[in-house]
């Protein structure tokens, strides 16, 4: 009987680790790769923190056609580098990210919080199955990744990010 029953267990077990590793090789978000736009010089100086997907990258790439004639520097990096950014050398900061497990992710709740000052440059926009998804303090865009809503998401960045940069 015990032996029945730390088979049930193991087999419980182990469909709960095969469920896990397919969850997370199925809808984990690819690492981003750092780049910049244009010369750091530039007067006006652009952040974007993304998560690595189709819909993310296409957003991230829309922003940049949005202001390819304009004098802006733009840098891109990974939302789990944000550790290492410098709040003040930005003129503004375009976070997107997707909800893990309902709530964003840690990083990027610690920098809101070690940055409560400075939260009139961030816009935010994550990727949920809700769109009534709120941080504390925070305007946050949120929707679903769907591609063929990208056009509209990037018109609310842009809009957005008008309002802090022009």
């Amino acid at each position: 009987m015990k032996r029945i029953i730390r088979v049930i267990i193991g087999l419980i077990l182990i469909g709960f680790s095969g469920f896990w590793i397919w969850y997370e090789y199925t809808y984990s978000m690819d690492t981003v790769i750092p780049f910049e736009v244009k010369d750091p010089s530039l007067e006006t100086k652009v952040l974007i923190a993304s998560q690595g997907s189709r819909f993310k990258d296409s957003l991230v790439q829309g922003i940049l056609r949005h202001y390819q004639k304009d004098a802006i520097h733009f840098k891109v990096i990974d939302v789990y580098t944000m550790f290492t950014v410098d709040i003040d050398k930005w003129d503004a900061l375009v976070i997107i990210n997707s909800w893990e497990y309902g709530s964003p992710p840690g990083n990027v709740k610690r920098f809101i919080k070690n940055h409560p000052d400075q939260l009139d440059k961030l816009i935010i926009l994550s990727t949920v199955g809700s769109s009534n998804i709120a941080l504390k303090d925070i305007d946050v865009i949120s929707g679903e990744s769907i591609i063929e809503k990208r056009s509209y998401y990037t018109g609310i960045l842009v809009e957005r990010l008008n309002k802090i940069i022009k």
